[in-house]
């Protein structure tokens, strides 16, 4: 009983890497990728330690386990952080202030001038001051 509730434990920890690397696949960009990997390689090597504690059934093994595991997770909080400074800042939801803002679609129907003077009242882009 004790080997098979330790098997389950592995498999469901290597279930959790299989899911992170699809997740570091599948992904657009580079935080979410990160985030959806961080979370699945701290939950899978947690699995995979507490499944070979109950196979050795010994204490001190578990706790050699257990500070294994600490370690692991402050790597992997350490290097996504890390990785995420580095990467590539996206440039469509923090677009500077000082930017003109782009004309509305149905500018070309409407009588105002620019895009800085909206022809429809509440269209003005929330991120600028108000003149």
């Amino acid at each position: 009983m004790i080997t098979g509730l330790s098997a389950v434990l592995i498999v469901c920890g290597v279930l959790f890497f299989t899911a992170g690397t699809a997740a570091l696949i599948r992904f657009p960009d580079i935080r979410s990728q990160l985030h959806a990997l961080t979370k699945a390689d701290n939950l899978g090597p947690g699995l995979i330690m507490v499944g070979a504690a109950v196979y050795l059934g010994s204490w001190s093994s578990a706790a050699l386990l257990a500070i294994a595991w600490v370690l692991i997770l402050g790597q992997a909080s350490v290097s996504a952080h890390a990785l995420t400074a580095l990467g590539p800042r996206s440039t469509t939801s923090l677009a500077p202030l000082t930017a003109p803002a782009p004309p509305p679609r149905w500018a070309k129907w409407g009588s105002a001038g620019t895009a800085d003077e909206p022809s429809a009242p509440g269209t003005a882009d929330p991120r600028r001051p108000a003149p």
